[in-house]
């Protein structure tokens, strides 16, 4: 995938990696360093370009981890205080809501 603007999808994917042990249930909570790239990640993805973008490319990294717990993916956003309700706002009328947060993390969720 071709970088839009700001977002890129192989640094949002390696910075997303410090959250693997809390996605895969080996952590009882998401780190500081996993927090602040889920931050970093949203704050790359400003526009609604951006956005898709970066749902197309954490969406297509769930299947590199098969180990992912989804419930924890989404809950990723909310338990770092980053605001995702701007992305389920943005692809409200493409996508359902739970997709969209799914994104944000898989925005995490690596979905």
């Amino acid at each position: 995938m071709k970088p839009v603007k700001g977002f890129s999808c192989v640094e949002a994917k390696l910075s997303l990696l410090t959250c693997l042990p809390f996605l895969t249930s080996s952590q009882e909570s998401p780190s500081t360093a996993c927090c602040n790239a889920v931050s970093n990640v949203r704050a790359s993805a400003p526009t609604k370009p951006e956005l898709r973008e970066a749902c197309q490319c954490l969406t297509a990294a769930v299947g590199e981890f098969p180990n992912l717990d989804k419930d924890r993916a989404i809950q990723l956003p909310k338990l770092c205080n980053v605001d995702d309700l701007s992305l389920s706002k943005s692809f409200e009328d493409e996508m359902d809501i739970e997709n969209a947060r799914l994104y944000a993390f898989n925005f995490l969720s690596f979905s």
